[in-house]
Formats: C-alpha cells, sequence, structure tokens
C-alpha cells in the first residue's frame, strides 16, 4: 500500500483531472455566474467587492460537493472495512482497468456518458446557502460524468488502513476539484478566456489520465502497492498523519 501522503497526492491530482473534464470544465464559467449573479465577461472589470462576492459564492458551492463526495468515501471506506479480502483487491483492480479504458476511448461505457445534472434554472435567493445547497446537488449530479476518476479514488479509499485515511483521500479529491474552482472565480474576469484555452487539449489530457489509471488498477491487482509503498518510504518519501 502507498504511503498517505503519495495517496493523498494522488487524489488531489486526480481531482484536478475532474475539473479538466469536459463535462465540468467548458460550465464553470456559468456556474460561477449563476451563483453570484455576476455576469462573467472578458471587457468587464470586476471590482473587489465584486470578485470577493464571486469567490466566496464558488467556495460555498465547493463546500456543498465536497461533503457529497467525503460522504461517498466514508461509505467506500467502511464498506472496505467490512469486506476485507483479495477479492476485493482483484475486483477494484479490474474496475480500475476498465474505467482507464473508458477514459483512453478504448472503451466505450454509456454511463459515462451522461450525467444528472439538473438545468440551471432561476436562481433563488437565499444567500450563500443557495451555493451550498446548489453544491449538493451538483455533487451528486455529476457522479457519472466523473464517475472513472471519482471511482478510482474511492477503491484506492476502500483499500485504506483506517477509515480516517481513506476520508482524506476523497477531501484531497474534492480540493483538487474546489481549488481550481475557486480560482476561477478570483480570476472571474479571465476565466472563460482561460478556459477557452485548455479546452482544445481536454482530451489529451483524459486520455493521459486514462493510462495512470490503467496502470494503477494494474499495480492493485498485483498487489505491488506495498512494494512502491517501501522503495518510497526507504527514501524518506512519505508520512504518517497518525489516523
Amino acid at each position: 500500500m502507498l504511503t498517505p501522503q503519495i495517496n493523498i497526492g494522488l487524489a488531489f491530482l486526480a481531482g484536478m483531472a475532474s475539473f479538466l473534464a469536459p463535462c465540468v470544465l467548458p460550465l464553470v464559467p456559468a456556474y460561477l455566474g449563476y451563483l453570484s449573479g455576476y455576469t462573467l465577461s472578458p471587457t468587464t472589470q470586476a471590482d473587489s467587492r465584486t470578485r470577493g462576492r464571486v469567490v466566496a459564492h464558488a467556495a460555498f458551492f465547493v463546500l456543498g460537493f465536497s461533503i457529497v463526495f467525503i460522504l461517498l468515501g466514508t461509505a467506500a471506506g467502511a464498506l472496505g472495512r467490512l469486506v476485507r479480502g483479495d477479492w476485493l483487491r482483484y475486483a477494484g483492480g479490474l474496475l480500475l482497468v476498465v474505467f482507464g479504458l473508458s477514459l483512453t476511448g478504448l472503451l466505450h461505457v454509456p454511463f459515462f456518458d451522461h450525467d444528472t445534472r439538473a438545468g440551471l434554472g432561476k436562481r433563488r435567493s437565499l444567500g450563500f446557502a443557495s451555493s451550498l445547497l446548489t453544491g449538493l446537488a451538483f455533487g451528486a449530479g455529476w457522479t457519472p460524468c466523473v464517475g472513472p476518476v471519482l471511482s478510482t479514488i474511492l477503491v484506492l479509499s476502500a483499500d485504506q488502513q483506517t477509515l480516517g485515511q481513506g476520508v482524506l483521500m476523497l477531501a484531497a479529491y474534492a480540493a483538487g476539484i474546489g481549488l481550481p474552482f475557486i480560482l476561477a472565480g478570483l480570476l472571474v474576469e479571465r476565466a472563460a478566456g482561460l478556459i477557452q484555452r485548455i479546452a482544445p487539449y481536454q482530451q489529451t489530457i483524459q486520455r493521459i489520465v486514462g493510462v495512470v489509471i490503467i496502470l494503477v488498477g494494474v499495480i492493485l491487482l498485483t498487489d505491488t502497492f506495498s512494494a512502491i509503498g517501501t522503495w518510497l518510504e526507504g527514501r524518506g518519501i512519505g508520512w504518517n498523519p497518525g489516523i
């Protein structure tokens, strides 16, 4: 098993990969505008008060979907404690290979072609509570869309030594999505332009992530996590948070 430090780092990078997913990144400006009521425009300069409002709404939105992901991680970790065994490792490894093949485009999984997000309807004036509730709803709706990457982190969290380590992995995954989202709010005037520049590379990024997930699945199947973790620890890489 890899060290907690490496696991958390992988989870954070997986979250960033999910943020760059074709079903998430292009909609970020729409989310920010919907949540804050501010019309995003490259030609409009936001003052510090407006920018602060956008960032605050983005933070509450991130908190909402983070709660959903962390609850999923808690459930996966608890299940992992109940059904320990080699068969769980084999099943998890095979699932990761399938998820990776799906991201590379070598295998078509219809479930990952859609998501269950509700459309952006009329915004209700509940202040920051609106953004929190929207984050909760969208967290559940994003699950099929970011399924391969999120499922990878859930499988790995179920394989952790303690429930706390699994929850930390999902918190790191949520941070990987959430921090770029908040940064987009901070750069509110330039967010749309930056996203357009990244868009052409999305498929390449997804394929790279798919290859990484396949490798993680193979490592899980061959039970070489422990060997890799020992090798890293022998070189002073890794820490134990004591959870």
